[in-house]
This record gives C-alpha cells, sequence and structure tokens, in this order.
C-alpha cells in the first residue's frame, strides 16, 4: 500500500468544496512536514517540506484550482506558541494581518511540552549519559499540559490569528496530535534504537503507553482551550483517528523497519535518501553548537556531537541502524523528521482538515443581491450611499453578506464584505441615471444587464433598489 493521499481517496467519498480565494497555515515541523517530500529551498530555518499536509491541501482539487487561490505557507518548524503570538518574534498570526484569508489551518504545541527532549531521553539517547530520564522527561511534558501557562499560550496564539485576519467570515482550524505506537501488541518489547552502543529504551507496553497518554492528553487540552475560545471561527480538528494501523509496532510489523511505507512516521534513518550514516558526529561544531536548539535536528546533532566529544569511544549501537551505506544527504534533515509524519501522514492531516469541512460557508451556485441607491442629499459635495444584500445559491437562499450606509464616490468600486472567496464590488455612475456596475471572479455586468437578471426600479423618494444575479 502506498502513503499517499489517494489512499485516503480510496476509503472516504471527498465532495468537492466551494473555492477559497486566499488561505494560510501556520504551525511547527509537524506543519512545515519535515521530511514529506523533498525539501522546499530555503530548507532552514523553517524545514518547509513538498509533501507538507498544507502543501497537500494547496493542490487538492477541493480548495479550487491552485491559480484560483493564494496560498500564505508561514509554518516553520521549532516554532511554539511565541511564535505565533502578535508581536512575538517571527509572529505568525501577524501575517495574516498582511493579506486577506479566508481560512487559516494552525498545528502547534509540542515544543511547548518538550517532544524533543521525550525522544532524547526515551527513544533514542542521542545525548549519552545526559540524555536525561524517560519517567522523568514525560512527568515535565503532563505537568507543563496542565499549567495555566500552557493554555493561556494558546488561547492568546489562537485568539491573536483571529483577531488578525480580517476575513469577517475567517475560519481557523487547530490540529491535534497523533499517538506514536500501537501500545497493545506484544512484537516491540524488546526493541531498542537508542544510537549509542551500550545504550538502551526498550520499547515496552509501558514506555509505549506513556509516551501514548502524553499525546493523548495534549490533545485533550488543545481541543479543550480551542473550544473555549467561545466563536464558531476556530474548529479542532482531530487527526489521531486517521492514524490507526500506520503506527510503530503494528502487527505483524517487526521494529525497527526503516522501509515500511504502511508506518506513517519517520525513524531517524528511514531508507527513501540513500544516506550515508558514516560518523553522525561529525559535521557540527561540538563547543560551539547548541543540544537546546528550536531545530530538531541541530539539537541532536549538536548532542550527538557532544557526547562524542565527553567519550570518543563511544560506538553506534547496531540495533539503531540498518547495514546500508550509499550515498549522502546530511545529517542534520535526517534526525529533524524523526516521529514525524511521512507523506501517508501528512496526507491524513489534510484529510482530518477536509473532514472538518475547510471551506466558506455558502453555497455555490447562482448567487444574487438586494442594491438599494441613495441619491446624492448635494450632488455638489456629496457622495452615494448603498445598501447590499447578498445571497447564495442555496435552495433557499442563505444571506452571506450585508452592508449598510455604503459611501460611493463616483466611479469609485466599493468592495462589500461576504463569504464569497472573492471580491465583490459595487461602483456608483457619475449621475442618477447610470447604471450601477458590478464585479466578481471576472464577471463584470450592471444594473440594466439583463443575462445577470438585473431588475432595478426608478428613484422613489430618494431612492431606487432591484435585484441582480451572478455566478458565485
Amino acid at each position: 500500500m502506498g502513503d499517499g493521499l489517494s489512499v485516503l481517496k480510496r476509503k472516504r467519498d471527498l465532495s468537492p468544496l466551494a473555492t477559497i480565494g486566499e488561505w494560510t497555515s501556520m504551525g511547527d515541523s509537524y506543519a512545515s512536514g519535515v521530511g514529506a517530500g523533498d525539501a522546499i529551498s530555503p530548507e532552514l530555518p523553517c524545514r518547509r517540506f513538498t509533501n507538507s499536509y498544507p502543501n497537500q491541501m494547496d493542490k487538492d482539487g477541493r480548495l479550487g484550482a491552485s491559480s484560483d487561490h493564494k496560498f500564505n505557507p508561514v509554518m516553520c518548524s521549532g516554532s511554539t506558541f511565541k511564535n505565533i503570538h502578535s508581536g512575538g518574534p517571527h509572529s505568525q498570526a501577524d501575517e495574516l494581518g498582511k493579506g486577506n484569508p479566508a481560512v487559516a489551518t494552525l498545528t502547534i504545541g509540542g515544543n511547548n511540552v518538550g517532544f524533543r527532549a521525550i525522544l532524547t531521553a526515551c527513544i533514542y539517547r542521542f545525548y549519552a549519559w545526559r540524555s536525561g530520564d524517560c519517567t522523568e522527561e514525560l512527568a515535565k511534558s503532563q505537568a507543563i499540559i496542565d499549567s495555566p501557562e500552557f493554555a493561556d499560550g494558546l488561547s492568546k496564539a489562537i485568539k491573536d490569528a483571529v483577531d488578525k485576519a480580517q476575513d469577517p467570515y475567517f475560519r481557523l482550524y487547530v490540529t491535534g496530535y497523533a499517538a506514536f505506537f500501537n501500545e497493545d501488541t506484544e512484537q516491540c518489547n524488546k526493541v531498542n534504537v537508542a544510537l549509542w552502543w551500550g545504550s538502551s529504551s526498550y520499547w515496552t507496553k509501558e514506555l509505549r503507553k506513556g509516551m501514548n497518554t502524553i499525546l493523548m492528553n495534549l490533545n485533550a487540552k488543545i481541543e479543550a482551550v480551542t473550544n473555549g475560545i467561545g466563536t464558531t471561527k476556530v474548529t479542532y480538528v482531530d487527526v489521531n483517528h486517521l492514524f490507526n494501523t500506520h503506527r510503530f509496532c503494528e502487527a505483524p510489523i517487526k521494529e525497527p523497519d526503516f522501509r515500511n511505507e504502511d508506518v506513517w512516521f519517520f525513524h531517524w534513518y528511514t531508507d527513501d535518501r540513500g544516506l550515508s550514516i558514516g560518523a553522525p558526529w561529525e559535521g557540527t561544531d561540538a563547543g560551539t553548537c547548541d543540544p537546546n536548539s528550536d531545530d530538531w535536528g541541530d539539537a541532536f546533532h549538536c548532542q550527538i556531537a557532544q557526547a562524542h566529544a565527553d567519550n570518543s569511544s563511544l560506538t553506534l549501537s547496531e540495533e539503531s541502524l540498518p547495514s546500508i551505506a550509499s550515498g549522502s544527504n546530511g545529517i542534520s534533515p535526517e534526525l529533524a523528521r524523526v516521529f514525524h509524519p511521512k507523506t501517508g501522514g501528512q496526507s491524513a492531516y489534510a484529510q482530518a482538515i477536509f473532514e472538518a469541512g475547510i471551506q466558506p460557508d455558502f453555497t455555490p451556485g447562482w448567487c444574487t443581491m438586494h442594491v438599494v441607491q441613495y441619491q446624492k442629499p448635494d450632488p455638489s459635495k456629496d457622495n452615494y450611499k448603498f445598501d447590499v444584500t447578498v445571497f447564495d445559491g442555496g435552495d433557499p437562499p442563505v444571506n452571506i453578506g450585508s452592508a449598510a450606509s455604503v459611501d460611493a464616490p463616483a466611479q469609485v468600486g466599493k468592495e462589500i464584505q461576504s463569504r464569497l472567496p472573492h471580491p465583490l464590488v459595487v461602483t456608483a455612475g457619475r449621475v442618477d441615471d447610470d447604471a450601477v456596475l458590478f464585479e466578481y471572479n471576472g464577471q463584470r455586468w450592471g444594473s440594466n444587464d439583463q443575462e445577470h437578471h438585473s431588475n432595478f426600479g426608478a428613484y422613489d423618494n430618494g431612492k431606487r433598489e432591484g435585484d441582480t444575479g451572478f455566478q458565485c
């Protein structure tokens, strides 16, 4: 079985969605898609990859043709809440205010609770004797999840994103994470992929359950905070259920299986790049590198280099690596992707968001407008004004936008805010008898255009009103 979105398409009915004019993806390395597909240049500092779930969504026909919408990828590896917060370093929420996205996605929180430290202490032991204690690291993560600071930081990230978005019908989809393991099988109890010979961290049921519990508790907190924001603009998206049968330690897989595409998480070494492991402590300066870098690849590479500098007699465990070596693509990118979703896992994220209903809330087809135009009280100095109500193509039609007393200088287009994915523009003529002009997604017509079923009456008591329609 392959690992792409086509697998999920075969399993589910994928109905087409209405076109979205502009959208943005925010978040950490799970959103940037570390390791999934090819690196998008420049790879650093954000490590965005071609098969990340945002890139897969952008190319999916359910968002309409890529040429019909603008995509703003601002997700970045290593991000925490502070990188979402408005005014924070490299604020992703602030990027929302620079455009007009109708939709955004957000995956955040894993770095805040110490995913990287858990992997060092519980799985790979990259830092040798300094790798920490697994039980202690899991307890630290749980304490962070339970803390008011975590809830406040996530709440601020979500609220800042909503506040910065200019579209009145903006929607934000906040995802959780997926559990890494099948915790019930027996064949993993003696699996050990710790890097150094003589070091061990067996994938017992207890370990697997402990790590999964942290993920599930994290998801529960993200869901609770998201639902507590108090606006229909924000939706929590569960991704975990789509990873069933695609985790580590699924029967009958014998771990570590570096080649199995049915497993949707990366090991350190996954046989898709022809990487020659060689001496993984080479290529970074143990004296100046940062073992706690926000970038997982740089942090793990530094931990390995410093551990070997502490004890040059350390050798690699044969259990942690396959006996394959050909070519080289560098160590840090391989380290950065450990326990991140492969292309199939990224596809699952995309599918979960689509299932949550990512689309503007309107029915496409033949939309209509009711327009009231008010004459100028003093033609020498005043402007026309409009009241506009927009209806979608549903049966019955639904009000998807309205504007009252829109000040409209002659021959100056005025955009009417609505749930539509493209700008809807109304323009007054120079004098009372001129037709009102309308524009939407390449269509241009007037209040006297029969093809658009325009039907406007004469002025009466200082105003005239009528109806018109267009393809939406």
